[in-house]
């Protein structure tokens, strides 16, 4: 991958480390997990060291993809593409899921919701796909920069409100959750949602791949320490997350140094 060595070299004590290396690493090892996150929840949970329950699953199955998405937008980003083109690659697996889980009655069986609800998600991926990579649906054309402004406002609001306040926003979406367990897993979805929808917006303002890389992580790793040290709702063995930690402190340093 190709960088421009003034805006991506780092200076100081690091003066030799690059952060398009360091990208393309974060790239890998977020591909890595996002796909046995995505294809096996089971596995990750064992891994992480988390118990979970079907709806635990099908939440980690959909943050793996939102992961997966996400790497995807940093891979094409990275290569030249538009920002729009890479956002709308990055929302496929999202959309994938979001059919899967119509099909299997996902949000009824796993979370009780019903009624229209339960397909505002795929809509709004499917609308998304359509617009900026195009479909043969017969959907109105909308521009691509407001709508891209409009998806990751919805995410913002939805993450913060998943994260801040989980009981109130889920029971805004018809959706029950059940314990602890369900409720914590829901705060990591907000925060994956949350860092994707950062890239996102950043990516669309004009950002550089690195610069969103770099946005992303840094939210990301803050809610890490959030969930570990401070409001301690993270699930998972504390000492599985400290390697994401100081990827994600790395990684933050490279590309803002």
């Amino acid at each position: 991958l190709v960088a421009k060595p003034n805006a991506l070299r780092l200076r100081g004590g690091l003066a030799d480390v690059d952060p398009t290396m360091v990208a393309n690493g974060a790239l890998a090892l977020q591909g890595l997990n996002a796909a046995v996150v995505a294809l096996s929840p089971a596995k990750a949970g064992e891994i992480y060291e988390v118990s979970l329950s079907g709806a635990d699953e099908a939440i980690v199955k959909y943050m793996g993809l939102t992961l997966l998405g996400q790497a995807m937008m940093i891979y094409y980003s990275m290569q030249g593409e538009s920002a729009a083109t890479a956002i709308g690659y990055s929302i496929v697996p999202q959309l994938i899921r979001n059919v899967q889980g119509a099909l299997n009655d996902e949000q009824s069986k796993l979370f009780g919701q019903e009624g229209p609800v339960k397909y505002i998600n795929l809509a709004i991926a499917a609308f998304m796909v359509h617009t900026l990579l195009g479909s043969p649906l017969p959907l109105p054309q909308v521009d691509s920069g407001t709508a891209i402004n409009a998806y990751a406002a919805w995410g913002a609001l939805n993450g913060v409100g998943m994260y801040f306040a989980t009981d109130k926003l889920m029971e805004a979406w018809g959706a029950s959750i059940k314990g602890d367990t369900e409720t914590n897993m829901i705060k990591l979805f907000a925060q994956c949602i949350g860092t994707f929808g950062l890239f996102v917006l950043k990516l669309n303002d004009g950002a550089s791949a690195t610069e969103a890389i770099g946005y992303a992580w840094a939210l990301n790793t803050a809610c890490i320490i959030d969930g570990v040290y401070v409001s301690k709702y993270s699930v998972a063995n504390p000492d599985k997350a400290t390697p994401w930690i100081a990827m994600g402190l790395v990684a933050t340093a490279a590309f803002f140094y």
